[in-house]
């Protein structure tokens, strides 16, 4: 489980590197990129990703588990174009 656990915080630390350089159309330079990420998901991104990578132990611990819930702010991201598609499906 640790190994999964640790996969997955892996993959998140990759994303937060590739958001600074992921464009979008209202954000085509790599200062405006990395201004707009740094202001809005980037705290909860860390927060959620890099104390769980700092706390590898021989064993599982979940003192600092409750911090990946920072994770939820992307759901919310993710559901509104969904939101969209349902309005105009229905």
């Amino acid at each position: 489980m640790k190994t999964l656990e640790l996969a997955f915080d892996t993959i998140y630390i990759v994303e937060i590197l590739l958001n600074f350089i992921k464009r979008t159309r209202a954000h085509k330079d790599l200062s405006s990129i990395s201004d707009n990420y740094i202001k809005t998901y980037f705290v909860f991104d860390v927060v959620a990703t890099v104390p769980c990578l700092l706390n590898v132990k021989g064993s599982e611990n979940f003192s600092l588990y409750f911090l990946k819930c920072f994770r939820i702010v992307h759901f919310f991201r993710i559901s509104k174009p969904l939101q969209l598609l349902l309005s105009v499906l229905l």
